[in-house]
């Protein structure tokens, strides 16, 4: 019997290159589909576990198969499965590298990835799968900082319970970062759930937050963006506020002290970037990056205890084994993106049309992009 086969970017340690090889294509198991991968969204996740899984990601097993976001063609699924069928057009979370998958079959950097049902999404036919690639892991991600109990845990019924937007916002939440691929997919549930968003951006984005949802946008390196944010939310309770991107904890937790009572402050932040660190030796980089991450973690801490602010950290996959997760996949997305409540948004930037340009479009995304998401087509 001939086992089938398909290439795949694999992972054999940490601080490793990718190495592309042949893999065995694996069946579905129950609840799981199996996708023709064609398109591929980039993450700084997804070099900080090449570098650095060691200390961020160390259950991840070996061979690894990176990669989170994919769209593409469901070719078979498994039994159980009620909702996705074969020749369906999905975007889709990939857990290769999650504990709640930590297998390659589950990594999106493959030609042929299984996922969980409950984590896919159907696509309208007139959304490109190269579109549908930005959005799996901010989507996971926005929604477990904005909705789970141990985060913000704000109401989302208004988003699946009917079409359209509440006339009377339940409060105001804040989303700093709101140019980035989590903060617009946050603008927007929060919208839809029925909350009024205020949030900050570079000027020239300031029109597509607007667009997306925001009631304000405020220049986050203007000395008085907290104060203006404040002065927006007046009249409204705040509900919540996100924390988007290096270095926003600060200013999140000045906002949060400036109301009474204090709102939560969810956090998917870290004090200096961590996608910098090279493929090798590494002894110079963790000597001058390490100790500011500590200490800029806990110079946070302990302002947020001084400010008396409650937080929480997000983990971007959290959903997954939650309901929240099949509701934000299956039910809300898929109605969302037919009627225009949900944007397919950060813009993709194509960075490459093999397994093998995934590399270097991991670099183009490292020196930085705006209001873009860098992705690989392949055919």
């Amino acid at each position: 019997m001939t086992t089938s086969k398909h290439r795949a970017a694999v992972l054999e340690g940490f601080n490793r290159p990718l190495r592309m090889t042949e893999v065995a294509t694996p069946a579905p198991g129950p609840c799981e589909v199996r996708v023709r991968v064609r398109a591929i969204a980039l993450n700084p996740f997804d070099r900080i576990v090449q570098t650095l899984g060691g200390l961020v990601t160390p259950w991840v097993a070996f061979p690894a198969v990176l990669g989170s976001d994919v769209a593409g063609e469901v070719v078979a699924v498994g039994d159980q499965c009620r909702r996705i069928q074969v020749g369906d057009r999905v975007l889709g979370l990939a857990l290769g590298a999650d504990r709640a998958g930590n297998r390659a079959a589950e990594g999106a950097f493959q030609e042929q990835v299984i996922l969980r049902e409950t984590c896919c999404c159907r696509l309208p036919a007139e959304v490109t799968l190269t579109q549908a690639a930005v959005l799996p892991l901010a989507l996971a991600t926005a929604a477990s900082g904005l909705f789970l109990r141990n985060q913000l845990g704000l109401d989302p019924n208004p988003a699946s319970a009917h079409v359209g937007y509440p006339t009377a916002p339940k409060g105001s939440v804040v989303v700093w970062g709101g140019a980035t691929s989590v903060g617009s997919v946050a603008i927007q549930l929060a919208r839809a759930a029925g909350y009024r968003v205020l949030s900050t951006a570079s000027p020239h984005n300031h029109a597509l937050l607007v667009g997306l949802g925001a009631a304000a946008v405020e220049d986050y390196r203007e000395p008085r963006a907290v104060a203006r944010l404040l002065e927006a939310a007046a009249g409204t309770t705040i509900a919540g506020v996100l924390a988007i991107g290096v270095g926003s904890g600060r200013a999140c937790l000045q906002l949060a002290a400036g109301r009474n009572p204090r709102p939560k402050v969810a956090m998917a932040s870290m004090p200096c970037p961590l996608d910098s660190a090279p493929i090798g030796p590494q002894i110079g980089w963790r000597l001058a990056t390490l100790p500011r991450l500590a200490g800029g973690m806990a110079i946070q801490a302990l302002r947020a205890g001084i400010l008396r602010v409650p937080t929480s950290a997000i983990w971007g996959t959290a959903l997954v084994d939650d309901p929240l997760g099949a509701a934000t996949f299956g039910t809300f997305a898929e109605a969302a993106l037919r009627d225009g409540r949900l944007q397919l948004v950060p813009e993709p930037l194509i960075a490459g049309s093999r397994l093998e340009d995934i590399p270097d479009a991991m670099e183009t995304l490292r020196r930085g992009v705006s209001a873009r998401k860098v992705v690989v087509q392949l055919g």
